[in-house]
């Protein structure tokens, strides 16, 4: 069984290699798509944090055929749990994974809002190789709506340190608007993060939209690609935000 694998769908458009060492996630977003993707009720989805059977000793092996292959595409850690949700305090797990993947040359790439949770683990990740990358998803500016939308993920200033660091150490770092819940938050979150984040990938709402500040998604669009061009970033806006600006 193979546990790095090739996303299908919209999440391909996020990473051509996935690992997901986690099976459940206790940061219990509301707008989390993972329960029904795993097949489980939300409230144990999000009661503990479930390790993957073998992951490490899966997860060597796949890093072994990897190298053998000669393979460069970046590995996404993950698409259904947060490597850095709290409970990796306790179990090291994508701590270890890292390792593993420094000893191949397997390049990684974090997302997580899971904030200054991950910044330990930098020297680890820098030596993945160099396409290893630090990412996290914005949601909201304001303590509040993040806490009652997001209670245990890190607040939003501590996912900005995050970011921070890892730029000052040289590793290229990413912020996914996905769910795009506030339109003046995100707006916000680019004014303050252009100087050290290197790429953006901007995104509508799967599911739950009544979540979502944002009506008019064209002109949401068209705003968030004015902002970002006036600071020269480099952005990816995805297909199905895109569909928006296609109409």
């Amino acid at each position: 069984m193979r546990i790095i694998y090739e996303p299908r769908g919209r999440a391909r458009e996020y990473a051509p290699l996935a690992v997901n060492l986690y099976t459940s996630c206790t940061h219990g977003c509301a707008y989390c798509y993972a329960p029904s993707t795993m097949q489980m009720k939300k409230d144990d989805f999000h009661a503990e944090a479930r390790t993957r059977k073998d992951a490490l000793k899966l997860f060597e092996r796949d890093c072994q055929e990897y190298a053998k292959n000669k393979m460069t595409d970046p590995v996404l850690m993950s698409f259904v749990s947060d490597p850095y949700q709290p409970e990796e305090d306790i179990h090291r797990l994508t701590r270890r994974a890292l390792m593993k993947a420094a000893e191949y040359g397997v390049p990684i790439h974090i997302l997580t809002k899971g904030g200054c949770r991950a910044v330990a683990d930098f020297p680890i990740l820098k030596d993945t190789g160099p396409g290893a990358a630090f990412a996290t998803t914005l949601t909201y500016l304001d303590k509040k709506p993040s806490l009652e939308i997001e209670p245990r993920a890190a607040l939003p200033e501590s996912r900005f340190r995050a970011l921070r660091v890892a730029h000052e150490l040289g590793i290229k770092t990413w912020v996914s608007f996905e769910p795009a819940l506030s339109f003046e938050s995100i707006i916000t979150f680019i004014r303050k993060t252009h100087g050290f984040v290197d790429l953006y990938k901007v995104g509508h709402i799967s599911r739950m939209n009544e979540l979502s500040d944002i009506k008019d998604w064209r002109f949401f669009a068209e705003t968030v690609i004015s902002e970002l061009e006036k600071y020269g970033k480099d952005y990816i806006i995805k297909n199905d935000l895109k569909r928006f600006l296609e109409d």
